[in-house]
């Protein structure tokens, strides 16, 4: 019911606020506890606004505000009620503030009884204006917040309320000074400042701070530190002293690292931009526990030079705000989820009934290259991790990730079954290859994570046999008694188009590309324009290291089968960049074997020189960036339609990203009856 409520609403409302409904209906099934974030596409939702700075958005008894400064050294601070929430009729105000502007972005805050706009004015005072009703401002009644000692303020500000006070923090007169100062308001509202504006010793930078409340005794800031780490540090109320320094892992920022909490529920996040000239956006999600996480980094299309702004909808699910490079306004709604149930708990129950062919699922192609365990081929001494690795994290962690459909060739090496990557099926006869991971821990670890996660499916491809290396009878046996035939799935005869997610749920599909067990216990897979095997992947294979070859590669294939395919086949989206025939053999710059001459190892140095050739990770990072922008392209031009949508995004490098990504298209019309 609440997709088709979506359905329905999206062919209507067109206002800011109701963009914010949609997004909000987007994903409100999704209840969860927040591990990874699920974005939805940014769109512009205050299209007459511009700004060059930050601009900040919350909400107020059930309505929407957004505050912003026109561009230009010193601009005009607006706010904007955006209408109260659910509402399908209402009028956005554009209420200009009546003083001289800021150089800066300003700042919007709630408190139980009130919701303030504050300011820097071009004297490095603090100014502020009060709410005189739910839905708008007294732009003509600006406030001073006077500091005892008479301090200043620079760059940005940020505040939040706890205890009853307002915490306001922000960067001072001094070159890398960071300022905190408690305000306390009386029964008008009316700011007074207690203790006046102090400097926080020991923690510098070049950048203005984020605040924001844990509970009524602390308060937790986010800075950009000198050498660019994402730090923070927390402040007791009781004592008045700041906490030790902590950093967010390897995150690096050239801006301020913006920070969100729930109020008393130990789930935050912190969303930065990138270091340097790199102005996408990563997050780390936290739930009660040290920041510590794996970072993630979010489409191309999210880019920005500034920082960010977040506000909560409800408890699980939020709004990120940002200036686009245009000085745009844009948003994004984004859900907590748990990366290693994401099936089950945002596709089910309401798509129980929804068969594989009619969703979208994050595939791993060579899943289970992310380590090189031995080399083989005829030219062992070429093979490097370089131009044989294809993934960052092992595939229990893949898993975890939320990644569902995995692509694994098989071949023994010492003695045991490993993952394989080569150019030919039997090793032996490739010019090299590398094997990967065992085989055994994959599949253990593959029982272990479905019988913890009962929603979830998982669909193994296993393809490349070479009988006379490990005999393709004995290897089927064999993932069949390791997993467990209380996991693997049985078809007992049902094509795939009479399998639902429910009767999916909890198994493992294993899938023998052009092989039938005679027993069978594994069901088969094909890629071909058509076949009788249970799955039959469609997908084009564009074998270049030019990412528009590969785009035009893909568009020929959607536009090929634009009208639909057959009840058996599975649609895939193979979006890898593979390496010339010299990067493969010549990738690696720092590779040196004590095989090869050192006349050979300085020529292979030079031709990578030459060629800046790409390991195949290389050319993955710089092609996944470009897939999200790209189908949402096909998307809204009808290259992509409910008939040739893609069920599988297949991709070298994977990650909670695809997931995310998964997660929005999942959402999307097309994948929904």
């Amino acid at each position: 019911m609440l997709i088709m409520l979506f359905l329905k609403l999206m062919k209507t409302l067109t206002t800011p606020l109701q963009i914010l409904l949609l997004l909000f209906l987007f994903f409100v099934a999704g209840r969860l506890t927040a591990q990874n974030l699920s974005f939805t596409q940014p769109v512009n939702f205050v299209p007459q606004a511009r700004t060059d700075k930050a601009f900040d958005i919350t909400n107020f008894r059930d309505y929407y505000f957004v505050a912003w400064k026109e561009p230009g050294k010193t601009g005009k601070i607006h706010v904007s009620c955006l209408g109260k929430r659910y509402s399908p009729n209402f009028s956005a105000t554009d209420q200009v503030v009546s003083d001289d502007g800021s150089s800066f972005g300003p700042m919007l805050r709630v408190t139980p009884e009130r919701i303030y706009l504050f300011w820097i004015a071009g004297d490095g005072s603090l100014k502020y204006a009060i709410n005189n009703s739910d839905s708008t401002f007294d732009v003509g009644n600006v406030h001073n917040l006077v500091f005892e000692n008479g301090g200043r303020l620079s760059l940005g500000v940020t505040t939040s309320y706890f205890n009853g006070k307002v915490f306001i923090a922000s960067h001072g007169a001094g070159k890398n000074d960071l300022v905190y100062a408690i305000a306390a308001p009386d029964a008008q509202g009316i700011l007074k400042d207690e203790g006046g504006l102090q400097t926080i010793a020991g923690k510098t930078s070049a950048d203005y701070p984020f605040v924001v409340s844990l509970n009524n005794q602390a308060v937790r800031l986010s800075w950009m530190d000198k050498n660019g780490n994402v730090s923070f540090a927390d402040y007791d109320a009781q004592t008045g002293n700041w906490k030790d320094e902590n950093r967010i892992g390897d995150a690096k920022t050239s801006v301020s690292p913006a920070i969100y909490s729930l109020w008393n529920s130990g789930k935050l996040f912190y969303v930065w931009r990138g270091a340097k000239k790199d102005n996408r956006l990563y997050y780390l999600a936290e739930d009660g526990g040290p920041a510590h996480g794996v970072k993630s980094v979010l489409p191309a299309y999210f880019n920005t030079a500034n920082p960010v702004s977040i506000c909560n909808v409800d408890g699980n699910n939020f709004v990120l705000a940002y200036a686009g490079a245009d000085q745009k306004l844009y948003l994004s709604y984004f859900s907590g989820y748990r990366s290693e149930s994401w099936m089950q708990d945002l596709l089910m129950p309401h798509k129980a009934s929804y068969m594989l062919n009619e969703i979208v699922l994050p595939g791993s192609h060579d899943a289970g290259m992310s380590v090189l365990s031995g080399i083989g081929g005829q030219q062992q001494s070429s093979i490097n991790e370089c131009n044989t690795l294809t993934q960052m994290h092992n595939i229990g962690k893949q898993l975890q990730a939320g990644l569902r459909m995995f692509d694994l060739r098989i071949g023994t090496y010492d003695s045991a079954y490993h993952t394989k990557h080569c150019s030919s099926d039997c090793m032996a006869d490739a010019i090299g290859g590398g094997y990967g991971e065992p085989l055994k821990p994959i599949l253990t670890d593959t029982r272990e994570f479905l019988h913890k996660n009962r929603g979830e499916v998982v669909i193994f491809n296993f393809s490349h046999f070479c009988n006379r290396e490990t005999p393709t009878k004995e290897l089927a046996e064999y993932v069949v008694k390791t997993l467990g035939e209380d996991i693997v799935f049985k078809s007992n005869g049902r094509a795939l188009h009479e399998v639902t997610l429910k009767d999916a749920a909890g198994k493992a599909i294993i899938l023998f590309e052009q092989y039938v067990h005679p027993d069978g216990i594994v069901d088969s897979s094909a890629i071909a324009d058509a076949s009788k095997a249970f799955i039959n992947w469609r997908r084009a294979y564009a074998a270049t290291n030019d990412l528009n070859k590969l785009v035009k590669a893909e568009e020929t294939f959607f536009a090929g089968i634009k009208d639909g395919v057959s009840n058996n086949d599975l649609i895939r989206l193979d979006w890898q960049l593979t390496e010339s025939s010299s990067e493969a053999a010549l990738v690696c710059n720092d590779f040196q074997s004590d095989k090869t001459s050192p006349i050979v190892n300085g020529a292979m140095f030079l031709t990578n020189l030459i060629g800046k050739h790409k390991s195949i990770r290389d050319l993955a990072q710089a092609g996944n960036n470009s897939l999200p922008g790209k189908v949402n392209e096909w998307l809204d031009n009808g290259t992509i339609n409910k008939k040739n949508k893609p069920n599988i995004l297949y991709v070298d490098v994977s990650g909670t990203w695809i997931t995310d990504y998964c997660i929005d298209l999942n959402n999307h019309p097309v994948y929904n009856r």
